[in-house]
C-alpha cells in the first residue's frame, strides 16, 4: 500500500499574530507556509487547494523562540568534580535529551557559547540521525587567555588547552599574543565553528579571576574579529562587569557583548554606531545571587554585587534604543534545566522596563541578529524560515504563558511540525 504524501503546503489561519518586529498584533491572521519558507502573512490569503489547515483560533501565533546565550554541556549535578569524574560519552547522550526539551518549549534556534557537544549535535540533526532538536549556532571550542576566565585554574596547565590535554569533557584554547590568538581562532574554526566565543573579562564561575578583570588585549581582539572574518564568521564574548572591557570589545569589532553587566552612555554609543549586539543573562546572575542554585553556590558570593547593577545596565540599554537579545546561560543544572529559558523573559518585563512585546522582540528578532540570522529567522514575514509556535494563551496580557508546556501546542521548525499538543 502505497503512504498518501503529507502536502508541502500549510495554513496557519484564525489566531493572534505576533510577527516578533513589535508591530501592533494582527487578530485573525492567516500564514502561508510552502515547504520550508512563509509564503505570505495577511488576514486575506487565500487557503490553496490542498493544504494542511491549522486552526490557530483562541491562540497566539508567535516566531520561534530564540536563546541567543547557552551551553548544551550535558551536565546532570553542576558540580566541578563532575567534569573530571562524569565520562564524556554520558554528557553527550544527555545533552540529546536537553536540546529536545528546548525544541519542546518552543525554541526553535539556540546559540551555543562554548561546548563541544553542540557541534555533534547540529551534526547529528544535519545528516538526520538525531531529530526532534532546535537549530544550534555552536561557537565549539572557546578562546581564553592564559589566567582567563576560560584557564581552568584548578587544573595543572597541561590539562587546561584543548588541544594537548587528555580531559575530553576540556572545550577551551588558551592563546597569548596576536599569533596565538589567530592560530587558536582558526583552530576553532577548522573543528566546526559558526562563529568564534572569546572571554574578554574574567568570570562567576573560574576560581582565580573575576568578573571586573579585562582580559586580552586590543590588538589580540583585532587580531581574532579579522581572522574569523576572513571565513565568514562573526565573534561573541563572554563580558560581565568590565567597562573598559566591553568598549575594547566594541572597538575591536566583537559583534556581541554577552552578559553585560556594566554599559554607561559611551559603551552604548559605541554599540548603537557598530552595530553591536548587548545579550542579557539576568535570570543565572539572580537565580546564583538569591542562592536559588544550591548547587552553584561556590558562585554566589561573585555573582551578588552585580544583582543590581546588571538590572540598572539591561534598563540602561533598552532605554537608549540599543539592541538587546534574550539569553539565559542555561547549562543544565538541576535548579535551571533546560526549557526554562522563558523566566529571561519574565525577569526583563519584571525588573527591567521592558513590556512584553519587548521581551518577545529579544527573543525572536533580535535573537536572530545575535545569531547573524536575521535574514533567515526571527520574524512571521514573507520569505522566512517557517519557524513558527502555536500559543494558547496571550504572552502580550502574561508573558509567563511561555513558561508553561501546556501552553506551547506547536512547534514548526522550518516548515515541519515538530511538537503537537
Amino acid at each position: 500500500m502505497v503512504k498518501e504524501k503529507k502536502t508541502d503546503v500549510k495554513v496557519i489561519r484564525g489566531g493572534l499574530l505576533i510577527d516578533g518586529t513589535g508591530a501592533e498584533p494582527i487578530d485573525g491572521a492567516r500564514v502561508l507556509v510552502e515547504g520550508s519558507r512563509i509564503k505570505a502573512v495577511g488576514k486575506d490569503i487565500p487557503i490553496p487547494e490542498g493544504a494542511q489547515v491549522i486552526n490557530a483560533v483562541g491562540k497566539t501565533v508567535m516566531p520561534g523562540l530564540i536563546d541567543s546565550h547557552l551551553h548544551l554541556w550535558g551536565i546532570r549535578t553542576g558540580e566541578a568534580i563532575e567534569r573530571v569524574m562524569r565520562p564524556y560519552e554520558l554528557r553527550l547522550i544527555k545533552s540529546i535529551f536537553d536540546a529536545k526539551a528546548l525544541l519542546s518549549m518552543g525554541y526553535t534556534t539556540v546559540k551555543d557559547c562554548g561546548g563541544l557537544n553542540a557541534i555533534f549535535l547540529k551534526k547529528a540533526a544535519a545528516e538526520g540521525t538525531l531529530t526532534g532538536l532546535p537549530r544550534i549556532i555552536a561557537s565549539g571550542y572557546l578562546l581564553s587567555q592564559t589566567y582567563g576566565h576560560g584557564d581552568m585554574h584548578y587544573f595543572p596547565t597541561e590539562y587546561v588547552d584543548a588541544r594537548s590535554t587528555k580531559l575530553h569533557t576540556n572545550f577551551k584554547l588558551l592563546c597569548d599574543g596576536v599569533e596565538q590568538c589567530i592560530k587558536a581562532t582558526r583552530f576553532a574554526m577548522r573543528e566546526g565553528a559558526d562563529f568564534i566565543k572569546v572571554c574578554t573579562t574574567g568570570g562567576m564561575g573560574s576560581e582565580r579571576d573575576n568578573p571586573s578583570q579585562v582580559q586580552f588585549n586590543l590588538d589580540e581582539i583585532r587580531a581574532i574579529v579579522r581572522a574569523a572574518a576572513q571565513a565568514g564568521r562573526f565573534v561573541t564574548t563572554h563580558c560581565e562587569g568590565s567597562l573598559a572591557a566591553a568598549k575594547q570589545s566594541i572597538l575591536g569589532g566583537i559583534k556581541t557583548i554577552d552578559h553585560a553587566f556594566v554599559v554607561d552612555d559611551e559603551c552604548i554609543a559605541m554599540a548603537k554606531e557598530q552595530g553591536t549586539i548587548f545579550v542579557s543573562t539576568l535570570e543565572l546572575v539572580r537565580g546564583l545571587s538569591s542562592g536559588d542554585q544550591p548547587e552553584a553556590l561556590e558562585m554566589a558570593h561573585k555573582a551578588r554585587p552585580w544583582a543590581k547593577v546588571v538590572i540598572e545596565s539591561y534598563k540602561q540599554i533598552h532605554k537608549s534604543g540599543a539592541v538587546l537579545a534574550a539569553g539565559s546561560d542555561c547549562t543544565g543544572r538541576p535548579s535551571f534545566k533546560f526549557g526554562t529559558s522563558a523566566k529571561e523573559l519574565e525577569d526583563l518585563v519584571s525588573l527591567c522596563g521592558f513590556t512584553p512585546m519587548d521581551a518577545i522582540v529579544a527573543a525572536t528578532k533580535h535573537g536572530a541578529m545575535a545569531c547573524f540570522m536575521e535574514s533567515q529567522t526571527g520574524t512571521v514575514e514573507s520569505g522566512k524560515l517557517a519557524d513558527i509556535i502555536l500559543i494558547d494563551g496571550n504572552p502580550l496580557v502574561d508573558i509567563k504563558v511561555l513558561q508553561d508546556p501546556k501552553r506551547i501546542r506547536m512547534v514548526m521548525l522550518e516548515g515541519r511540525i515538530e511538537i503537537e499538543r
